[in-house]
């Protein structure tokens, strides 16, 4: 019983490292987006690599979006969003009785 109790608070402890991390470089990309005027957006790389798989993903499909709607902060939310996504599935994975 002590054991699932521990996988479960190691289960907690890095999927909320994570989302962390993975807001923390959302917001930062947000912020930079929206008040730089040419911003070189290294935390948008970094948030991309972050959330690898799906964030590679969107953002190289990111190109067949319309023009209207090429906003690149919209791009950061869906990969922060994205990231929330795989923190909750590694915290579920995680969790799992063995």
């Amino acid at each position: 019983m002590t054991n699932d109790r521990n996988g479960r608070r190691v289960a907690a402890t890095l999927a909320i490292a994570y989302a962390a991390l993975v807001l923390l470089l959302g917001a930062v990309s947000a912020i930079t987006l929206l008040t730089v005027q040419d911003p070189i957006l290294l935390s948008g790389v970094a948030l991309m690599v972050v959330t690898f798989p799906l964030g590679p993903l969107i953002w190289w499909g990111w190109d067949v979006v319309p023009p209207p709607l090429d906003d690149p902060v919209l791009l950061v939310g869906l990969l922060t969003g994205a990231g929330l996504l795989q923190a909750y599935v590694l915290w579920r994975f995680l969790r799992r009785p063995r």
